[in-house]
């Protein structure tokens, strides 16, 4: 019996390393062409002097975050109009959308959307994770098209609701046709004050969709 325990052991190491090693592909396939950001203090200071401008979505991209922005094929940011025959409601794409800023309600559109056209679900959160973290972040969801768009986007701004100023934010964006990309981050000993969360993400072809999501205020601590 003693002589089987010993043999069993190196056996039973080996299964728990080959498990461990399965679960770490595993991980690794899921973030697959993923690409995640958490804002730099230049890149808040950004958003925050930008906040309300009259820019494109492909603007603020260029501006904030380029690192989302690699592998992206540059017809897929220029504006469409030249296409022709292409409806005008399928020519907004990120060079030609504005940027929809939180605190404003989006433009409305006149023409309603083909049956078969894309849309997108935001989804964003935030709490008190503990006595020293805010844990807040945002999901993008696309539907509406028969296969995962190439590019999905989604960014979650922790917004200090007495300043009105972006304190953090968190972005994540695919290129390997997936249907959802969430991002998420614990911001640790943020200042004491009234918070809430805004999470923003889109796709850009074959047509621009996007949409947003609002935490309600909550406190820390």
């Amino acid at each position: 019996m003693k002589q089987y325990r010993m043999r069993m052991g190196p056996v039973f190491i080996l299964i728990l390393v080959l498990v461990s090693a399965l679960i770490g592909v595993a991980s690794a396939a899921d973030e697959k062409g993923v690409v995640r950001s958490d804002a730099t203090e230049a890149q808040l200071s950004l958003i925050n002097e930008l906040h309300g401008k009259d820019i494109t979505v492909l603007e603020y991209m260029e501006m904030v975050h380029p690192e989302h922005l690699v592998g992206i094929p540059d017809s897929y940011k220029e504006n469409m109009a030249d296409l022709v025959g292409i409806p005008d409601s399928y020519k907004e794409n990120m060079a030609g959308q504005k940027m929809t800023w939180w605190g404003k309600e989006p433009t409305p559109k006149n023409e309603q959307p083909a049956p078969d056209r894309a849309t997108v679900t935001v989804s964003a959160n935030g709490c008190k994770s503990d006595w020293r973290t805010i844990r807040f972040g945002g999901n993008c969801t696309a539907s509406g098209l028969e296969n995962p768009p190439w590019y999905i986007y989604v960014e979650a701004f922790l917004i200090d609701r007495d300043s009105g100023q972006t304190v953090d934010s968190t972005s994540a964006s695919s290129q390997q046709g997936v249907w959802s990309v969430p991002a998420s981050k614990d911001k640790l000993y943020p200042a004491n004050g009234q918070y809430c969360v805004h999470a923003w993400g889109y796709i850009p072809t074959p047509y621009y969709a996007e949409d947003y999501d609002d935490t309600p205020v909550f406190s820390f601590p």
